[in-house]
């Protein structure tokens, strides 16, 4: 069942990207720029965001639609929420070797990893579609869920988990400020 839910989670994610690339459809009044104008002009708040923006779009063309450069890192930021609770939430609490209290942490992250792969999914379907009346609102929710998480581990810093969220939230951010060249910050 597991290799099944990870196949239909990796199609989920992959057809929309196709589909992408494949129609060729541009979306209207929405700029084209260099990959590394778009990292620069949306991930420069800190140095280690502008990093994973060029790390994640490496693959993607120099120049392309913005809508295409923050689709890709919504994507993988689903995907790595995906990754997240297969390979590390779920092995942590099937344990059942875990204090209360860290339990209760690990727990809520499963379930704030569930809300932030349900919203970036959506944001992935309305960039698909061309459809912007929503996104902002919904990168925003995912980042304060990811952030919950990461805030709820704050005192099990040394569990492995803790890391492993740090750098899913920067990647959300990153996903977030490209989605802000089109929905605004």
């Amino acid at each position: 069942m597991k290799r099944a839910a990870m196949i239909t989670l990796v199609l989920a994610i992959l057809v929309p990207l196709a589909t992408l690339f494949t129609t060729s459809t541009a979306c209207y009044n929405i700029d084209s720029m260099n990959r590394d104008d778009a990292c620069l002009k949306s991930c420069n708040a800190k140095p280690e965001w502008y990093k994973l923006c060029q790390d994640t779009l490496g693959s993607a063309p120099d120049t392309s639609e913005v809508t295409f450069y923050a689709l890709m890192a919504t994507n993988q930021a689903t995907l790595r929420y995906g990754d997240t609770i297969n390979k590390v939430i779920n092995p942590m609490l099937g344990a059942g070797n875990l204090p209360d209290t860290e339990r209760e942490a690990v727990s809520n992250c499963k379930g704030k990893y569930e809300e932030a792969g349900a919203l970036t999914k959506s944001v992935a379907d309305q960039l698909v579609g061309c459809d912007f009346r929503s996104g902002k609102q919904e990168y925003m929710d995912a980042e304060v869920a990811i952030q919950s998480c990461l805030d709820g581990l704050s005192p099990f810093q040394f569990l492995p988990l803790y890391a492993i969220v740090s750098g899913d939230h920067d990647l959300t951010m990153v996903a977030l400020q490209l989605g802000g060249l089109i929905f605004g910050s």
